[in-house]
């Protein structure tokens, strides 16, 4: 058993393997600053049990930073129920995918690798020539899978050196 963290890029849109989300009337919207305590919700709630980053932030503080230029957060919608949602950062030409993930009620439903797909075409739309990610073994279990079926190769891999507690990494 181990515990591993991956970089993970996507430098050719030639390399990119969308998948369509498999139910219709999905859409992404842009979040503005008024959308913080949602997307604080949406950032906790789909990252429960997987990531615990930004639990502290208060609205005021995802206010600031929704507003930053070179941040775009992104709610995945059906109907007028919320699903998950996608972050993007700018650096220039490259663009990180910050965060990525759905609520629970709709994981393992295929959702991800179209929500996987609408962030990649946004950050291309967007004009990046490189996006990049930062996943591991304590992320949900379709993560790594679903990043490399749309394209994305790892570029760096290192022992991860605080898994979250009561985390059980794949055995090997």
């Amino acid at each position: 058993m181990r515990d591993r963290s991956y970089l993970l890029e996507l430098v050719s849109k030639s390399d990119f393997r969308p998948k369509a989300f498999p139910e219709s009337g999905i859409l992404v919207v842009q979040a503005i600053t008024s959308d913080a305590d949602l997307c604080k919700h949406l950032w906790i709630e789909a990252g429960r049990g997987f990531w615990t980053e930004r639990e502290d932030w208060t609205s005021e503080r995802w206010r600031t930073y929704l507003s930053e230029a070179a941040i775009s957060f992104c709610i995945a919608r059906k109907a007028t129920e919320e699903i998950g949602f996608f972050e993007l950062a700018r650096d220039n030409e490259n663009m990180k995918i910050e965060g990525l993930g759905l609520l629970p009620h709709w994981r393992n439903r295929g959702l991800g690798a179209g929500l996987l797909s609408a962030a990649t075409q946004r950050a291309f739309d967007c004009g990046a020539k490189r996006i990049w990610l930062h996943t591991a073994t304590d992320d949900h279990p379709n993560a790594l899978p679903n990043y490399r079926k749309r394209g994305y190769r790892i570029y760096h891999e290192e022992e991860l050196k605080n898994p979250l507690p009561n985390h059980q990494p794949d055995r090997e």
